[in-house]
């Protein structure tokens, strides 16, 4: 008869001392060697062991393969429904489940849960496992609540279990991943802490699941802003890796995130260093590498073409910062053509572009996401407006700008021209910034209505009915409005959301809006002071209407001052 027990000791060795390469070979040996004897237990015994192997070596068919061929075993040798088929229902379940195959992965997970409770109670620690990889099964479908509820039931059958520490630890990590995928960062970085604590009290009980927890407590510190901490805990998840099962799809992925970190990490640390702007550093990249191209390569057509950064992101506001490097962000530039010098050259001047060195002033390469690839490189002039305003000119007509987002026209309009001989994006440019004063006074209008509406009205009746939901809603609402009418009154475009508050440094007028605003939102909705501070906001609002000469009428009642817009669009329509 074929020795399983001694044969199992000595595989474990292979792995132990991280003689990987051998351990197909072995396994495939003795597969060979059990048949031989006659002993059929053996054949799937091993079976069994050489599917995990396949499944961690991320050679999913030859795993399925090896599992079809035990069930044919298990049929044959009458054990379907005993505890010995249940283990192999659940092993080919994470087989489906590691090659996406979630259909088939949960019906075996279901049958395997049936046959193991007529074998083993509810409280066994392999019920737990089962619980478990349902867990991963159901957030890797995107049913993250389901996985987190399976992951409860484990941790409660294991954690009254002796000797069951590195369980315990496994799904302290899997608890851990499901709790950043629902965003519940804090939590999920507990999780992930105790399980690398459990692992490292028990070195003998370390697998690969310890690099599991690394890479989860790697997870953790990048989300928390703990770059350094994140790039050690990811380079020791793949040392783990590497020794258990080589480089394998999930060191892929590890070295991928580490990469990322690193990434981050070196753009912040130029950021900090340098203390240099984006603009500056797209200007100081065009001056070194883009201009001697120009006119090295292109010197026919080296004064038609026009340079800059335009655009979205924050170094075209100038407000970006350390923590703005981690997407879209690095040396690049605009170069933008006319129509017919675009047809004429545009295709190869773009590939020219992509060929400019990737590192510059200690930066990156630009690592721009999907949503960020066109923010730099090669333009014709119409198709630029037209990506970030929805014309490639600016409107003729009333109509058309007021269909125009505000923030877009804000980002069509920003940022630097850093040479434009022949005029034309510079001329198109200064057209979206000459806004219709009929417009600006449609749009002025149109807040004041709105911003009186959910501070002036709404928010004291969302109080008196004790509705905390509406009053927030209410407050926000205010706000934006109080904002927007303060960009309006400025002659500023307003831009996107997050860079508002930064954005009124640039103002003239109403430069006490910003700390008024800032106090108002310290305050919890409910306040007795809120309705007071709006109503003062309102009145610094009237105030500028009046400097400015939009409005005689001195209501604090925004809805008030609106009507006054309104006669003076009416009165310039009857011109």
């Amino acid at each position: 008869m074929f020795d399983l027990d001694s044969y199992l000791k000595e595989l474990d060795l292979f792995y132990g001392s991280g003689r990987i390469a051998e351990v197909e070979g072995y396994l495939k040996k003795g597969l060979k060697d059990a048949a031989s004897s006659g002993d059929d237990g053996a054949v799937f015994g091993i079976l069994n062991e050489l599917m995990g192997y396949y499944r961690g070596s991320s050679r999913y068919e030859e795993c399925i393969i090896c599992m079809k061929e035990a069930f044919k075993m298990a049929d044959s040798m009458g054990i379907v429904g005993s505890l010995s088929y249940g283990t192999l229902l659940l092993n080919g379940a994470t087989g489906y489940r590691a090659a996406g195959r979630y259909q088939e992965a949960e019906r075996l997970y279901k049958e395997a849960y049936e046959v193991l409770l007529r074998w083993i109670p509810k409280t066994d620690y392999r019920m737990a496992a089962l619980h478990n990889n349902l867990s991963l099964l159901y957030g890797e479908t995107g049913r993250l609540e389901k996985a987190k509820d399976e992951l409860v039931r484990a941790m409660h059958i294991i954690k009254e279990i002796d000797g069951a520490g590195a369980e315990v630890a496994i799904t302290h990590t899997n608890l851990g991943n499901i709790c950043f995928q629902l965003k519940q960062i804090q939590e999920g970085t507990e999780h992930m802490k105790e399980a690398v604590r459990r692992f490292e009290a028990e070195p003998d009980q370390k697998d690969s699941h310890y690099a599991s927890a690394l890479a989860g407590l790697g997870e953790a510190y990048f989300h928390s802003g703990n770059l350094e901490e994140s790039i050690k805990y990811y380079e020791k998840a793949l040392k783990e890796i590497e020794g258990t099962y080589g480089e394998n799809d999930y060191y892929r992925v590890t070295l991928g995130n580490l990469e990322t970190v690193k990434d981050l990490q070196k753009r912040r640390c130029s950021v900090r260093i340098q203390r240099i702007s984006g603009l500056d550093i797209a200007r100081e990249y065009f001056t070194t590498y883009g201009k001697p191209m120009l006119q090295n390569k292109y010197r026919e057509y080296a004064e038609r073409i026009a340079a800059g950064l335009v655009g979205e992101g924050s170094e075209c506001l100038g407000f970006d910062d350390a923590y703005s490097s981690d997407h879209d962000y690095g040396p690049g530039f605009c170069l933008w053509l006319e129509k017919r010098d675009y047809e004429a050259i545009g295709a190869q001047l773009s590939e020219d572009y992509k060929s400019l060195p990737g590192e510059f002033m200690g930066f990156p390469a630009r690592n721009a996401t999907d949503y960020g690839q066109n923010r730099v490189g090669v333009f014709e002039i119409g198709d630029f407006y037209q990506r970030l305003a929805g014309c490639r000119n600016a409107p003729a007509l009333e109509s058309q700008w007021l269909n125009i987002p505000q923030e877009a026209l804000c980002a069509a309009t920003n940022g630097e021209v850093f040479v434009d001989r022949l005029g034309e994006f510079t001329k198109r440019r200064e057209a979206f910034l000459s806004c219709p004063e009929r417009v600006r006074l449609k749009w002025l209008a149109e807040a004041l209505g709105r911003t009186a509406q959910a501070g002036q009205y709404n928010y004291g009746r969302s109080r008196l009915r004790g509705d905390k939901g509406a009053m927030y809603f209410s407050l926000s609402e205010f706000i934006k409005g109080a904002v927007e009418i303060a960009y309006l009154l400025n002659n500023i475009y307003m831009p996107f959301y997050k860079w508002r508050m930064r954005g009124m440094e640039a103002f003239t007028c109403l430069l006490e809006l910003k700390p008024a605003l800032t106090e108002l939102m310290e305050l919890e909705p409910g306040d007795a002071s809120m309705e007071e501070r709006m109503e003062a906001i309102c009145r610094m609002l009237v105030k500028e209407l009046n400097r400015q000469g939009i409005s005689s009428s001195r209501d604090s009642f925004l809805e008030s001052q609106q009507q006054e817009i309104c006669k003076i669009i009416r009165e310039m329509n009857r011109k």
